[in-house]
């Protein structure tokens, strides 16, 4: 085999578990959580490091938090079982349910609000409703059809938006463009305007089409604005631990997942973070016992999904194939509750431990509603496995000409390549990866199961 044939060839090991388990739903929640505060962002400084922070007001722990959500669920359905079929009463309940969601992850509260705003969407009069409420519910979802009917419905409204109503509904049609693989339609959408959620959607832009310092800056200039709580310190510290996951510097990776720790405690991401990070630190033990009593506490298929590849990893094939197991009935009890939003999770989960021709037609649809990075790695690695490097290659490059970058869609690329005999054009693919992200094809790559979409 020549030099250059055998730099072509990334572990195979590691391709086994390219596809990155990311939280898409959580994360474009999480942005839509911040779309409450629209003061302005301070201007960027010297890199910011997590010992700064110091959290504002609200809720000091995920078990607050919780308490709180819980009272506010339950206040809202009382609210609505004393009014019922008034709409307002019901974007009450959803928006309850979509707080509580997004500190728990729980796909039931998703989809009963979704399914509460669809409902409220049909009895008002048209043009009034919670339209706005809707349109971020229906893209949580991934029904970016929805939502763009319920941004028609908004413009449509005889009253006029509030600044703070048009600022939501820009960043929701700006991440609705990202979604679709219009880029420059979405940096122009997010191109302008100060609130929290279009600067954190502008760094998801910059992270996506190569550029991951500038999406440091960014979410570190987020993270200097006084007052924020300490569930929002998290979730943005998580964001800017995944950027640093995508450029490789797990040093950076470990100090901002730990800083969610300390700001928000309790807090079942951030512990699934750091779990990860240990993992990538070298101390599989600790990961694995981490994930555990994570896996007892939440039911989360992401974690079952992580414990599989610990276990793989060190040989232990049946205690592997156990969490695996686990992990497709969830994907696959979430898929049938949200199809659109959990289907591409299901297929990922497939490709990974399953039967990679039946991921093959979930990601393919996935792809063709929402063709952005993650989905077109999805595809492309699906395509790969089942014969198709000639078409895998032809996903990720039209998604590089559409203007996106990521050191996974380099990967993609460097594998179809290599499985076309192009070993030359492969190994400078994979070159590409690696100047994106140094680690792309090492051994405990493939134990990054949590990141931002």
């Amino acid at each position: 085999m020549t030099a250059a044939a055998a730099a072509a060839r990334p572990d195979l090991r590691v391709l086994r578990y390219l596809v990155i388990a990311a939280l898409a739903v959580l994360a474009v929640a999480a942005a839509d959580y911040w779309r409450g505060s629209h003061a302005p962002v301070s201007e960027a400084g010297a890199p910011l490091t997590p010992d700064e922070l110091r959290p504002g007001t609200g809720p000091r722990t995920f078990a607050d938090a919780l308490a709180n959500a819980e009272r506010e669920v339950a206040g809202a359905r009382i609210a609505l079982a004393h009014n019922p079929g008034e709409w307002l009463r019901m974007e009450q309940g959803a928006r309850a349910l979509l707080a509580r969601y997004r500190l728990t992850g729980r796909a039931a509260d998703l989809a009963e609000a979704d399914a509460m705003l669809e409902s409220a969407l049909g009895l008002a009069p048209w043009p009034a409703g919670p339209a706005l409420s809707g349109a971020a519910s229906a893209l949580a979802v991934h029904d970016l059809a929805a939502a763009e009917r319920s941004l028609e419905r908004f413009d449509a409204s005889g009253a006029p938006p509030t600044l703070a109503e048009q600022l939501d509904a820009q960043s929701l049609r700006c991440e609705i463009a990202y979604q679709r693989g219009n880029l420059p339609q979405a940096r122009r959408l997010c191109g302008e305007g100060d609130d929290l959620a279009l600067a954190l959607r502008r760094a998801n832009l910059a992270a996506r089409s190569g550029d991951t310092g500038e999406a440091a800056r960014l979410i570190e200039d987020l993270l200097r604005r006084p007052g924020l709580s300490p569930q929002t310190l998290a979730m943005l510290s998580l964001q800017r631990a995944s950027v640093a996951l995508a450029a490789g510097d797990w040093q950076a990776s470990g100090r901002w997942a730990r800083a969610a720790e300390r700001v928000f405690p309790g807090y079942w991401l951030s512990e699934a973070y750091v779990a990860q990070q240990y993992a990538l630190e070298g101390d599989r033990a600790e990961a694995r016992r981490r994930y555990a009593a994570l896996a007892e506490r939440t039911g989360d298929p992401a974690v079952f999904d992580a414990l599989a590849r610990l276990a793989a990893a060190d040989g232990r094939s049946e205690e592997a194939r156990g969490w695996a197991e686990r992990a497709g009935e969830a994907w696959r009890a979430r898929s049938r509750l949200l199809p659109l939003a959990y289907a591409s999770h299901y297929s990922e989960h497939l490709l990974l431990y399953g039967d990679p021709r039946a991921a093959l037609e979930p990601a393919a649809t996935d792809y063709r509603r929402r063709p952005h990075p993650t989905t077109i790695v999805h595809y492309a690695l699906a395509l790969w496995r089942t014969g198709a490097p000639e078409r895998a290659l032809e996903v990720v490059r039209k998604g590089e000409a559409a203007g996106f970058l990521t050191a996974d869609m380099k990967l993609a690329e460097a594998v179809s390549l290599g499985a076309l005999g192009r070993a030359a054009e492969a190994g400078d693919a994979l070159a590409a990866a690696r100047r994106l992200n140094p680690r792309i094809d090492s051994f405990s790559q493939q134990f990054v199961a949590f990141a931002q979409d």
